[in-house]
C-alpha cells in the first residue's frame, strides 16, 4: 500500500471518515439527544427495557451477541491501542 503524498494511506483516510462520520455524530446526540444514538436505535427493535438494561433472563440472543461482540472489541482495543498488542 503505497502512502499518498502526505504520507498518509488509503487506511488512514478510512479512519478519519470513520471517525468524522459516525464518533463525531454520535457523541453529538449522546449529549444533545440520547434517543438519537445508534445503541438506541439498534435497542428499539429489541424492546429494550431501558429502565433494567441489566436483567439478563429477558435478554434475546440478539441481546447476547451485541454484548459479546462489545465485550470482546473493548478487551483487544483495551489490548491493542495502548501495547500494540494483538496485531
Amino acid at each position: 500500500m503505497a502512502p499518498s503524498g502526505n504520507g498518509m494511506t488509503w487506511f488512514t483516510w478510512y479512519w478519519l471518515a470513520w471517525l468524522m462520520f459516525f464518533i463525531v455524530p454520535e457523541l453529538y446526540w449522546v449529549f444533545t439527544n440520547p434517543a438519537n444514538t445508534l445503541s438506541s436505535e439498534v435497542w428499539s427493535f429489541e424492546n429494550l427495557n431501558l429502565l433494567q438494561p441489566f436483567d439478563f433472563p429477558v435478554w434475546t440472543a440478539t441481546h447476547w451477541a451485541v454484548a459479546v461482540v462489545v465485550w470482546g472489541l473493548f478487551l483487544w482495543l483495551s489490548l491493542h491501542l495502548p501495547f500494540g498488542l494483538l496485531r
